[in-house]
């Protein structure tokens, strides 16, 4: 439940802030807070990150199913296509394991490997320009449909209320970009070749 709502945040800070404000309560629920501000509206409340939102996290896994189904229908996302596995086994840059399927998403993989290529300087300007645009992408990852790279969080969203980037920036050269978050397994491999090219 907690890594499903650090992603939640990562993904749409700005919803998690809103429902905070109206401690958020999931529908047909027993009139229980499930996000808010002040962490005595909640039974065992737990911050986020230090952000000042609290969540409840001493839930039946019946509840935590019907939060998060909530929870997504709220970012406009489809609930079937939600997958979850777990893993004791935290990414890490040095351990390729930790890059597989059923270890992390391909969209958070992509973020963590730019941010190593970012960090090291293995990347160039020219790259993060060329990744902002939708053709050089797809030439790159097949499946991916947006930008890899966007200068605001908000780019790319066209009619819908969906977020297509992380809320979580990351900066080259002291300037923010945001890094999608519409990757899919198909593309895992690729994304792996991409990093590697860059070593």
């Amino acid at each position: 439940m907690t890594k499903f709502i650090d992603i939640v945040y990562d993904l749409d800070g700005d919803l998690l802030n809103e429902l905070a404000t109206k401690n958020y309560s999931i529908p047909n629920a027993d009139r229980r807070v499930y996000i808010s501000n002040d962490e005595r509206m909640l039974r065992k409340g737990r911050q986020i990150n230090k952000t000042g939102i609290f969540f409840e996290s001493n839930l039946l896994s019946n509840n935590i199913l019907s939060f998060i189904r909530d929870l997504l229908s709220k970012m406009d996302l489809d609930s079937d296509e939600f997958s979850f596995s777990l893993s004791e086994a935290p990414f890490d840059i040095n351990d390729e394991n930790t890059w597989m399927e059923g270890m992390l998403p391909v969209a958070k993989l992509f973020y963590n490997l730019i941010d190593d290529l970012i960090r090291n300087s293995k990347i160039d300007a020219t790259e993060i320009e060329k990744l902002k645009t939708k053709e050089y992408t797809k030439s790159l990852f097949k499946s991916t449909d947006y930008p890899a790279i966007a200068n605001n969080v908000d780019d790319n969203k066209g009619n819908s209320v969906h977020k297509r980037y992380r809320t979580k920036e990351l900066y080259f050269n002291n300037d923010a970009i945001y890094v999608t978050t519409q990757f899919f397994e198909s593309d895992r491999d690729a994304v792996i070749a991409w990093y590697r090219n860059h070593l």
